[in-house]
């Protein structure tokens, strides 16, 4: 029983590579330092992308054409340890590249042999049998002539989703030519690898890397760097985060706050292990806030970014928090708009410590006015004749102890259980 070549072909998955080198030869000493793969079908539907920067293991050169320097890859993954998810991407895949002599000259070697006479399909050669008057050759050029968007020469995504476009555009053509079973004798070299090992996503973009050379630029990165690499037997987190808290308030940290900050931590004795601690646990509480609603704006995404960095908190590292955050459990009941509308504006205080907790955590009274300021009501610090309710954490015991309390019998104020006001305004509590 023979194949159908045109449903091979529409069942079939094709790996678009492009890559960026410190020169042109892997046999006198070049390296790879970016790579992207663009996963399509035959109908040039992208399936998936990849890329990233690689650290080749020595000083890159002539960066001014693909913009890629020391810096940027000093935190990048080796070639050996993207090897799975390079193998994983072409694995069942024919692939294709601009220039695929060049590409292949970097990759055998790279995946240490994994792959033994690589073939695929290179839209140079494709380019020249569909339109061999044309004299063109460059990837740039051939953009040009079928007025392909090349929004970014010598980035790896850029040129491969470009290469991709191409190759749609020059197997249509070819087809238009030449039979379809030409194509598929001719230029479906199917990559198949024994014991292929399972990707494990592992990179670093050009964005992410430029973030990270710039945090490691900061003042504040450096001092941290200085700190003892033991850990102190006491925290000190409260005194630390009021110190942070007051640096942060204008978003812009001083000399004098770093230097502050970097004091207080060495007094304690606090190894960078733990600062870092405390400053991604005070980025996932501002992020907790912003993400009562549910929804992260520009303008909050905006502060969250200049806060991260200002914290040193890599990118990859923010990317988590917000995804934590995301996942947990939604602290809004949902179906409260109507009631939530009729006590818009109404005002509440807060009498003692409040015990309620939101996923394990007690709620502070930061996040308590937080909360109240979210849902439309506003948070008093003292009882007046103005305020509306009065929350307490125990109602069932309260007294006229305390001036608060005192106050809230004189005015007639209504009291109410704290687990009872936040079921009211849709909070789920523990």
């Amino acid at each position: 029983m023979t194949t159908d070549p045109i449903l091979e072909l529409y069942n079939h998955q094709f790996a678009i590579i492009s890559l960026e080198t410190t020169g042109i030869s892997p046999q006198h000493g070049d390296h790879l330092i970016e790579l992207a793969i663009q996963t399509v079908n035959w109908n040039g539907e992208l399936l998936d992308s990849y890329e990233t920067l690689i650290h080749p293991g020595k000083d890159i050169e002539g960066f001014q054409i693909h913009g890629i320097t020391d810096e940027m890859v000093k935190n990048a993954p080796s070639i050996s340890e993207i090897a799975p998810d390079i193998l994983s991407r072409l694995n069942g895949k024919t692939l294709v590249a601009h220039d695929l002599d060049f590409a292949i000259r970097f990759l055998e070697p790279a995946l240490n042999g994994k792959i033994a006479n690589l073939k695929g399909i290179c839209t140079l050669k494709l380019a020249n049998l569909v339109a061999p008057d044309s004299g063109l050759r460059r990837l740039e050029q051939l953009c040009t002539y079928y007025d392909i968007d090349l929004y970014a020469r010598h980035t790896a995504k850029a040129d491969s989703l470009a290469t991709a476009k191409l190759f749609s555009i020059l197997k249509n053509l070819y087809n238009q030519k030449f039979e379809i079973e030409d194509f598929v004798r001719d230029f479906l070299f199917v990559i198949k690898i024994d014991d292929c090992p399972n990707g494990r996503n592992i990179f670093i973009k050009r964005k992410e890397a430029r973030n990270i050379a710039n945090i490691q630029k900061t003042r504040l990165y450096d001092l941290l760097n200085r700190l003892t690499s033991n850990a102190g037997d006491s925290v000190p987190v409260r005194q630390y985060l009021n110190v942070l808290d007051r640096a942060l308030a204008d978003r812009i940290l001083s000399e004098r706050e770093i230097v502050s900050l970097v004091e207080l931590a060495s007094d304690y004795k606090l190894s960078k292990d733990q600062v870092m601690k405390i400053h991604r646990e005070y980025l996932r509480k501002l992020i907790r806030i912003y993400l009562l609603d549910e929804i992260l704006t520009n303008t909050e995404m905006e502060d969250i970014n200049l806060v991260s960095e200002l914290l040193c908190i890599l990118p990859k590292d923010l990317d988590l928090l917000i995804e934590y955050e995301r996942t947990k459990i939604q602290i809004t009941t949902p179906g409260l708009q109507k009631q939530l509308k009729s006590l818009k504006g109404k005002s509440v205080c807060f009498s003692g410590h409040l015990s309620c907790k939101i996923n394990g955590e007690r709620i502070d009274s930061e996040l308590a006015q937080q909360l109240v300021k979210e849902r439309g009501l506003m948070v008093k610090r003292v009882v007046s004749k103005n305020v509306d309710y009065l929350i307490t954490a125990h109602a069932e015991s309260f007294s006229g102890k305390g001036r608060k309390n005192r106050k809230a019998l004189e005015y007639h104020i209504n009291v109410m259980d704290e687990k009872i006001f936040w079921e009211m305004i849709g909070v789920l509590v523990d």
